[in-house]
């Protein structure tokens, strides 16, 4: 797998609404990001990512999966790791989906990651309870990446809805390929309103940021969330 598909969808999409807060920060807590279609699925890991691995330190961040998982999606790449500044990255395979919570949970409580991810299908709320308190004891940001979206119970703080844009054009030849580009819903959230921000890849920092000439396009509709 990689991070960002060579090929992004043609589709056509609506101009979000505004948001005058920003994006969310992550916080030290749960958070979950989904693919709204199988084939997002790259971007929505490209983003958790990026989400768990924000803070300013120097402790790594985590990748735990099932080989299951990673059988159907594929495996991360290294270049595309890179691109997004991820430096240092620990990689745990599970056999089984509760064996990669209690490896995201032990990893986050430890203090030793900045952030972690973890793919599933379908965690008990249980689970995501131990989950963000886990986060929070570790001062950790700790994401829940899942491949569909779900309408179940959840502890994280925020669930996003993760997908592709086609990529930003080029700014030197037009036949070659620019930034790639995501659109990241923020459909539940305990502490403001809802909103959509579309990012895309920046070279220089190896960040998302928001995307060149739609940044004063952010979101918000004033809606409030939901509590997760």
């Amino acid at each position: 797998m990689s991070i960002f598909p060579t090929r992004l969808r043609p589709d056509v999409f609506p101009p979000p609404a505004r948001d005058e807060e920003g994006l969310p920060r992550p916080c030290l807590g749960l958070e979950e990001a989904a693919a709204a279609e199988p084939r997002d699925w790259p971007q929505a890991a490209a983003f958790a990512i990026e989400r768990a691995g924000a803070q300013a330190d120097e402790r790594p961040v985590l990748f735990v999966t099932t080989r299951d998982f990673a059988r159907e999606r594929g495996r991360l790449s290294p270049r595309g790791l890179l691109g997004l500044g991820v430096q240092r990255l620990m990689l745990v395979r599970a056999e089984r989906e509760g064996e990669a919570l209690w490896a995201l949970e032990e990893a986050l409580k430890s203090g030793a990651v900045k952030g972690a991810v973890a793919t599933v299908e379908a965690p008990p709320f249980v689970a995501t309870r131990r989950l963000d308190f886990a986060a929070r004891e570790g001062r950790a940001s700790g994401v829940l990446l899942r491949a569909s979206g779900a309408g179940d119970l959840s502890a994280a703080r925020r669930r996003w809805r993760v997908l592709s844009l086609p990529g930003a054009p080029h700014p030197y030849d037009p036949k070659a390929p620019g930034a790639a580009r995501l659109r990241a819903e923020l459909v539940r959230r305990r502490d403001g309103p809802l909103g959509a921000w579309d990012l895309e890849q920046d070279h220089e920092t190896h960040r998302l940021r928001l995307a060149a000439g739609l940044a004063d396009h952010g979101l918000v509709q004033g809606r409030r969330a939901h509590a997760a």
